[in-house]
C-alpha cells in the first residue's frame, strides 16, 4: 500500500474485503477494504476505511495491471477522491512468521 502496511484481499461473502496483515505476525487486523462488490471484471465499489481519520468513505478499486490496484476512496458526495497504486507482493512467502504452521516438520 504504498509503503503504508500490508493488505491481504479476499472473499467475504460475494464479495471482497481487505485485512491490515500484522508484520510480525501475518494475522489479520483491521478490514480496510469493506464489501467490495463488482461492477465489471476490472472495477469494484464498497467502502473504503481509513485508518488516518478513523472514518469509512465510498470507495473503488480498479486492476491497472496483473500486479497493480488503484485504490480511491472519495468524500463529500464523492466530489473529492483521492488514491493510490497498491502493488502485489512478489514473494508471498517473505511474509511468513514463526507462528504460523508449515506442512514439513522444521528441524
Amino acid at each position: 500500500t504504498e509503503g503504508k502496511g500490508t493488505v491481504r484481499i479476499g472473499k467475504c461473502g460475494n464479495a471482497l474485503c481487505g485485512h491490515v496483515l500484522n508484520s510480525s505476525s501475518g494475522d489479520k487486523g483491521e478490514v480496510v477494504l469493506i464489501n467490495m462488490k463488482p461492477k465489471n471484471d476490472r472495477h469494484w465499489t464498497g467502502s473504503v476505511y481509513s485508518r488516518a481519520s478513523g472514518d469509512t468513505y465510498y470507495g473503488t478499486i480498479d486492476i491497472k495491471s496483473p500486479n497493480t490496484l488503484r485504490v480511491e476512496a472519495c468524500a463529500f458526495g464523492r466530489f473529492y477522491c483521492s488514491g493510490n497504486n497498491w502493488r502485489r507482493i512478489a514473494d508471498p512467502e517473505s511474509l511468513i512468521s514463526s507462528r504460523q504452521t508449515f506442512a514439513e516438520p522444521r528441524s
